[in-house]
């Protein structure tokens, strides 16, 4: 009862300063001496970038007032983002690891705080020093704006998309410290995501998963751009803008910033049920079956959205295309089959890296089952419940793979039937083969982690789905004559079946000799070797299930 009181009379989640876990960390990280010197630093590097910039473009280049003070505005804005997004994220995931060392995470659970005010405590509690020193270089940026005659809208359409990603990468910060035990792991694990969000992500956008390019700040900054640099390169940014399609969805067009933002949105909301979930029970799954495998339908369908609607009349899904900044009248350019052959495997290899995610997210390990079965005893039920946390995933992982192979023919299709290359036709054939390869690396996965753990699981893809790889590359580039023998080492790795299977059935495809006559015969061989493996682990693994069901008997 008391409990319950203390519940009722507790301030809403959205208090933010009446938090106490945000009160405890403003004491702990604002302390004067170490805020003071992280002040400093700060206030030195955007001032530097601030007065430097400015001087040199009204000096130097002889600019007008309102362009010079509009040059320092992107550097400032990537400094920003190295305080908010590496810095912060990184802190969010170490301090929530130390959390959890110490045991201060067991005696939170105690607290009379719902699921949802701990998150919150700890997303903005944890950064408060970082968020400090972001607000320290504002009134550069306030200023620039301002003697920049940069209009208000653009401020509020840049800055409104960069707070909300930042509390993103909070969460997933947050995420990493939850799973992860070691504290540095975790910084530099959520260092590294937001790095690669910014490196790897844009260049798989130019592969066809546009989607992927909408969870980062680009297209907003790409959007504001035309006001945020001097008047030529702005005349030049905006004729750039003018001749980019807008945020495509199917039929629906979107200005940029408003479907960053829902997508930004959208992710967050997935990162505080996986974190309410774990802080509501700790044994939790981060996320459960169903809602897993809606997250992987709903990803399918936005990288299908976002990629049909540029595949004609623009082209601009192809890479060869999206490099050609202008197309003249007359342009005779057109796509090539290697690219088509390149996209198609890409998306098929992504599908499959998504599916194995969320296999490890649902999957349940031994002792989970045997917990499982035994609360199920006690309630006097039968069997596990069809989307508790114990019970198999073997159902879940077939409706992904399902979906998985689903999107990817799809995707093809419309590559392959585009008026890019006539009349060549998709045959239907082709869909159960990409089945085979998804739901192959899928349950072979699946049934490793189950019944095996998740350290035979992580030496399996170390072992199998990554040396392979090394190795065929390796007795690929010693000779031309070994390359028939690389194409065979690396067709063990379940990573190079979506590429083996493009390569192997799609119309467009015109191999070398050697390539076309080794990459089928690979293709078949690995695909039923992995078929009758994950089938033999398939089998133990239901062995297994029933061994601890009537164990707990």
């Amino acid at each position: 009862m008391k409990t319950d009181s203390a519940l009722h009379h507790q301030a809403p989640f959205w208090a933010i300063w009446a938090n106490p876990i945000v009160r405890r960390y403003a004491r702990s990280r604002m302390r004067p001496r170490a805020l003071g010197i992280s002040l400093l630093i700060t206030l030195m590097i955007a001032g530097f970038l601030f007065f430097v910039i400015r001087q040199i473009g009204i000096y130097q280049t002889e600019l007008s007032i309102r362009d010079a003070h509009r040059m320092p505005i992107i550097p400032l804005l990537f400094f920003q983002g190295f305080i908010l997004f590496v810095l912060g994220s990184g802190q969010t995931a170490a301090g929530m690891t130390a959390e959890s060392d110490e045991g201060v995470i067991d005696y939170q659970r105690l607290t009379p705080m719902t699921p949802l005010a701990k998150v919150v405590g700890y997303l903005f509690g944890l950064p408060i020093r970082e968020y400090v020193t972001f607000l320290a270089t504002m009134p550069f940026t306030l200023w620039a704006f301002w003697r920049g005659e940069v209009p208000l809208h653009i401020g509020l359409q840049l800055y409104g998309v960069f707070m909300i990603a930042g509390v993103l990468y909070h969460l997933t910060g947050l995420v990493a410290g939850t799973v992860l035990k070691n504290r540095r792991w975790a910084f530099l694990s959520s260092m590294g995501l937001v790095f690669a969000l910014y490196t790897v992500v844009p260049q798989a956008s130019k592969l066809g998963l546009v989607y992927f390019k909408y969870v980062t700040i680009e297209p907003v900054v790409r959007e504001c751009l035309p006001h945020l640099v001097e008047s030529k390169m702005g005349a030049v940014a905006q004729t750039m803008e003018n001749l980019a399609p807008a945020a495509q969805f199917f039929n629906l067009n979107f200005p940029q910033s408003v479907f960053t933002a829902g997508t930004l949105l959208f992710l967050i909301g997935v990162m505080v049920v996986m974190l309410w979930r774990r802080w509501h029970r700790a044994e939790s799954h981060l996320m459960g079956k169903a809602g897993a495998t809606g997250l992987f339908a709903w990803i399918q369908l936005m990288l299908l959205g976002n990629a049909l609607p540029l595949i004609w009349p623009s082209g601009r899904v192809f890479p060869s295309r999206g490099a050609r900044l202008f197309q003249l009248p007359g342009d005779d350019w057109s796509p090539s089959a290697e690219e088509t052959l390149v996209m198609s495997g890409i998306y098929g290899l992504v599908t499959l890296m998504i599916l194995w995610l969320m296999t490890a997210l649902i999957t349940p390990d031994r002792t989970g089952q045997i917990r499982g079965w035994r609360r199920t005893r006690k309630l006097g039920r039968p069997r596990l419940s069809f989307q508790s946390d114990p019970a198999t995933s073997f159902p879940w992982v077939f409706a992904m793979a399902a979906i998985g192979s689903g999107g990817w023919f799809w995707f093809t299709k419309k590559l392959v039937e585009s008026v890019w290359f006539g009349t060549t036709d998709m045959p239907i054939a082709i869909l159960p083969v990409f089945f085979l390869v998804t739901a192959v690396g899928g349950f072979g996965f699946h049934a490793l982690l189950e019944g095996k753990g998740k350290r035979a699981a992580g030496l399996a893809v170390i072992l199998i789905g990554i040396a392979p790889l090394l190795v065929g590359v390796t007795v690929g580039a010693t000779g031309e004559a070994l390359a028939p023998l690389a194409l065979w080492i690396s067709g063990c790795s379940p990573v190079a079946g979506p590429i083996y299977a493009v390569l192997t059935f799609l119309p467009l495809s015109n191999l070398p000799p050697d390539f076309e006559r080794t990459v089928p015969r690979a293709f078949w061989f690995w695909q039923g070797v992995g078929l009758l493996w994950a089938c033999n682990l398939a089998i133990n693994l239901r062995r297994g299930r029933k061994t601890i069901a009537e164990s707990t008997l």
